[in-house]
Formats: C-alpha cells, structure tokens, sequence
C-alpha cells in the first residue's frame, strides 16, 4: 500500500548522542550526593537509622523503574508484540539500569553501614533472642540430660515390672493376656522412641535452644526457615542473579539482532522471555517481600508482589513516555515513534492506573474485612496523624481518580507534551507511594528501638530522603544517559518493525 514505511529503509538504525553536559551534570549530582550523604553517616552516627529509610526509598525508586523496564520487555516478546517495536530498545535500557539501583543497593545489606538493624528489626531482635536462649540452654543442659535418663530408668522398669507380671500368671483369660500385650507393646514403643533419642551434649543443647527462642520470639521462631541471616544474604544473591542475568542476556540478543540476518535471536528472544517471566516474578515478588514488607516482620500480606508491580509497570511506562518525546525534541525518532506509538502507550498507562487502584484497594479491603491484628496495624500507622490526609491526598485522589479521568480523553493520550505531563504526575504519585510505604516504619521503629516515646516523624528527616533521592536519581540517570548512546535506539533489524512502523489503533 501507498504510504507505508519499509524496515529496510531503517536497517542502519539510529544512534545517540549523549549530551556530554547532562551527563556530566548527573555525575557530579549523583556522586557528590552520594560523597555527602555517607559522610554526614559516619559523622553522624545518631542518623544512622533514620538515614537507612532514605536511602532504601531512593534505591527502591529507581529500581522499581528499571523493574518495570524489564516487565515490559519480557512481555514484548513472550505475547509476540508488533506495535512496541520502536521502542523496546529503550525498554531494554531501562532494564538494564537493574544492576546500578541493586549494586547501589549494597549498602543496605552491608551490617557495616549501620542500616540493616535499623530497618529489618528482626536481625537485631533473633540475635538477641538467640543469645538468650543458647545462655539458657547452656545452664540448663546438664539437668536436661539427668532428667532424660532418669525418664528412661523408669521406662525400663515399667517394662520389665510388665514383662514380669504378664509372666506370673498361669492361665490368662483371652481378655487379660490382650490387656497385657497391648501395655507391653506400647511400652516397648515409648523405650524405643527414648533409646532412640540424640542424648548428645549438641542434640540436647540445639533442642532447648529452640525451646527457649520459641519462648522469646515466638513469632521468630515459627518464621526461622525464612527469616535467618544466611538465607537472606542467599536470596539477594538470586535476585541480583536472576534480574541482571534476565535483563543483560535480553539485551545481548536483541543487540547482536542489529548485525546478524539470522533469525535464531528472534526465537531465541521470544522462548527465552517466555522462560524468564517466572524467575522474574519470583525474584521481584520476594526482594520486596524481603526488603519491604519485613520492615515490619510479624505484618504480611499476600498481595504485596502484586502491589508493587503494578506500580513498577504503570511508572515505568510513564517514564518511556517521558523518554521518547525527550528523544523526540533532540532530533531522534521522528520518523519512527508516531501518535499511534502515544496513543497505545497512553492506554496501557490508563490500564495500570486501573490496575494499581484495583489492586490497592483489594488489599486494603481484605485486610479491613478479616480485621486480623497483625495485618491492620499497616493501615492503622498509615491512618494515623499526618499520614491519613497524606493518604488520602496523594494515593487514592493523586494516584487513581486524577489520571484515571484524564487518561479517559482519547486526545489526551494522543498529545505527547500533554501525555508526557501526565506521566510525570503518576511518577510524582509513585514517588509518594513508595514513601508511604516505607517512611511510616521509620518513626515508631527507631523511637521504640531507643526506648522513648513513640514518634510517628524524625524531625528533620526528609533532609536525608532529599539527599538520597537526588544522589541515587543522578547516577541512575547518568547510567542511562549513557546506556542509550551504546547501540541503535531501535531494533532496526527486528522482523516486525515493518508493523510498528505502520501501527495503527
């Protein structure tokens, strides 16, 4: 048909030119934050705390972006998407961005920077239950071990007295020799379950270990598979694995699909996006398990990875937006993103907006239904003080009803400075998601942890949440900045460019 626009015409792609200045500008931004904030750490050893919220806001942030690149990547290819073609790349650049925010992240998980304690309670809390009850055990575990072997002289005795009674009798009736075999064989079975039994100074030591940390941290206790320090140095290591081993090996293939005809990378990318999407879900839904919810370690809840999902694919969708009609503006593009490319993006974003709110709300309202202790204390803190007209200003007005409506009109989305605004309102109210999150646990938590009254605010924090959202946001940005100018800013060799290029919706 007259009009449409052939892939082969774009087969040399296009290429980036990092502005040298912005770039600079985000280095000298995001390492100077970064020099500043750790030396106002050490400096101040008080804030140690209080500065571990901030920055686990700031790496949260940026990596629930670069989460939500990933996302739509792996779903581009295992649906066999056509129209995201032009844009992918800059899908695979944001996904990439993974490796930064999770190595910017290493703070967190280090003991040395004082975070880990202040913010998972529970490290602090099982060692020191732990403590108590190897101490316990220790004091204890001579009495245990005479005690276990008086228990089995009386089994023995019992058995024997049995045996012996059972022996003495001369012509049992078939009902009396049946009461005797049956207190016979149970006594056998009690005396074979405690000549069985570990008696050893470690057996008898680790069984009231566990007997008295169930008595501590009850809570603990029963949670001890899962929360132990080993296995969750063990699971970052998976997630990092998994997320930046996706992210890369995606990018690979789609970059060595540029210069190689052959079409095994384009299979090769849709069977393996197919098998990653399952390790990706995994390994997101249980790093927010990890380093979110158990901020509070006894609140659960089993929509959280759904939760934070949504928020990652509605942000970062927004932030490819923003992306492209910056790219737009500096010359790149033009003949290849067109209002149609806005328009589907534009509905996509208008569906997660739906999404969040359904998902927000359906916890919410189970929660509120079961009405079970441990789980509306998450709602309680966040409908308390300040924070219950921050909720309902900026999470269920900001968050849902404002872009809801205006990503109604068909015009909005097909207007990119318009779209682009509104993009940049969901990342603002993601911005405040994720602060309510996280920030809420900071007051009471270190203030109980100090043993002074409960504070709902550390006074003067934000300072810290400032500090550290600018340093993470400007070595995310100069990362990406420079992660754009390394390949074609589309895949010009895709085999289904020819139907991005001429999508229509």
């Amino acid at each position: 048909m007259a009009g449409l626009k052939d892939g082969d015409n774009y087969k040399d792609g296009e290429f980036f030119k990092s502005p040298t200045l912005l770039k600079l500008i985000c280095l000298a931004v995001g390492v100077g934050g970064l020099l500043l904030f750790f030396i106002l750490r050490f400096s101040m050893p008080e804030k140690a705390g209080a500065m571990g919220y901030s920055w686990l806001f700031a790496v949260v942030f940026f990596l629930s972006l670069s989460i939500g690149g990933m996302f739509w990547t792996l779903l581009h290819h295992a649906s066999n998407s056509g129209w995201g073609t032009v844009i992918r790349r800059l899908m695979e650049n944001l996904g990439v961005m993974v490796a930064v925010c999770l190595i910017l992240g290493l703070p967190l998980i280090i003991p040395q920077f004082g975070f880990r304690d202040a913010l998972w309670e529970w490290f602090p809390k099982r060692e020191a239950a732990l403590e108590v009850a190897v101490e316990k055990a220790e004091k204890g575990r001579e009495a245990y071990i005479a005690e276990h072997v008086k228990v089995l002289e009386k089994s023995s005795a019992e058995l024997e007295k049995a045996k012996a009674e059972f022996a003495s009798l001369d012509s049992p009736s078939p009902g009396h020799r049946a009461h005797f075999e049956r207190k016979i064989a149970a006594l056998e079975k009690k005396q074979a379950e405690l000549d069985s039994y570990d008696a050893s100074d470690e057996a008898v030591l680790e069984k009231l270990t566990d007997k008295y940390f169930l008595k501590e941290e009850a809570l603990l206790f029963v949670k001890r598979a899962y929360l132990n320090e080993n296995a969750w140095y063990i699971r970052f290591v998976c997630y990092f694995i998994a997320l930046v081993g996706i992210a890369f090996t995606l990018r690979r293939w789609s970059v060595r699909q540029d210069t190689d005809p052959d079409p095994k990378w384009f299979r090769w990318l849709r069977r393996g996006s197919c098998g990653f999407l399952p390790f990706f879900a995994t390994a997101w839904t249980f790093l927010v398990f990890d380093w979110l919810m158990a901020l509070d370690y006894a609140w659960f809840s089993t929509m959280w990875g759904v939760y934070l999902f949504a928020g990652c694919a509605l942000n970062s969708m927004g932030l490819l937006i923003i992306m492209v009609t910056w790219l737009r503006k500096a010359g790149y593009l033009k003949d290849i993103v067109t209002l149609e490319h806005y328009h589907l993006m534009g509905k996509l974003m208008h569906a997660f907006v739906i999404f969040w709110a359904y998902i927000a709300f359906s916890q919410f309202f189970l929660i509120w239904y079961a009405n079970i202790t441990e789980e509306t204390k998450f709602y309680l803190m966040r409908n308390t003080e300040f924070w219950n007209g921050y909720t309902i200003t900026f999470l269920v007005a900001g968050h849902f009803f404002i872009p809801f409506v205006v990503l109604l009109l068909r015009k909005v989305k097909m207007m990119p400075m318009v779209l682009s605004g509104v993009a940049v309102w969901n990342l603002v109210m993601h911005f405040c998601d994720l602060y309510w999150i996280i920030i809420p646990e900071r007051g009471p938590s270190l203030s109980a942890a100090a043993g002074t009254d409960i504070q709902m605010m550390v006074p003067g924090a934000w300072i810290f949440d400032l500090l550290a959202f600018v340093s993470v946001g400007g070595i995310f940005g100069f990362f990406l900045l420079r992660q754009l100018g390394t390949a074609s800013l589309f895949p010009c060799r895709d085999p289904r460019l020819d139907e991005s290029l001429n999508v229509v919706n």
